[in-house]
């Protein structure tokens, strides 16, 4: 048989996160602005120049978080390999003889995990990792435990056609 590999890279893509993280930069650096360098004091209860200087800081530095956030997702002859930085600094790795199933599925990871990022389900969904609201579809692994994870991507075809090859290859079974 062909090894296949996969190999996918997932930013945090919430825009309406990004949209208030941004707004609040504007709206601090607007505020040094005025303050600091017109020195305008800024509102009716202006902070000192050091508190709108760290806040703006703080601001920037969850902004770099956001944008830091990543999925990366690789899955060859060994098993399914996750890495959720920043929240994990090593991949995990799952090897086919732990799962007893795996496939492809729809999921609303807002009504089944209550929303996005390493997530807790019930004892139904399992855990979740997934980083996009626009994101609906994921690799649902069935431990031989009967944990369950699923791994959200953007490109389902693709792992679909690696699972059906490592089911084919009876390194898990054919499943729902």
């Amino acid at each position: 048989m062909q090894t296949s590999e996969f190999h996918e890279l997932q930013g945090f893509r919430i825009w309406w996160a990004w949209a208030a993280i941004i707004t609040l930069n504007i709206l601090f650096c607007v505020a040094l602005v005025q303050q600091v360098i017109l020195g305008k004091p800024f509102g009716t209860t202006p902070a000192s120049n050091l508190g709108l200087t760290l806040l703006e800081f703080a601001a920037l530095s969850f902004l770099y978080f956001l944008y830091s956030i990543r999925l990366k997702t690789s899955i060859d002859e060994k098993g399914i390999h996750y890495q959720f930085f920043p929240f994990q600094f090593k991949s995990t790795t799952i090897e086919w003889n732990e799962l007893s199933d795996a496939y492809m599925r729809t999921y609303d990871s807002f009504y089944e995990y209550g929303g996005w990022g390493i997530r807790v389900g019930t004892s139904k969904t399992g855990k979740a990792i997934n980083t996009s609201a626009s994101c609906n579809q994921g690799l649902q692994l069935e431990f031989k435990d009967g944990q369950l994870l699923l791994i959200g991507t953007k490109r389902p075809e693709e792992i679909n056609l690696i699972i059906e090859q490592q089911k084919l290859a009876g390194k898990i079974r054919w499943g729902t």
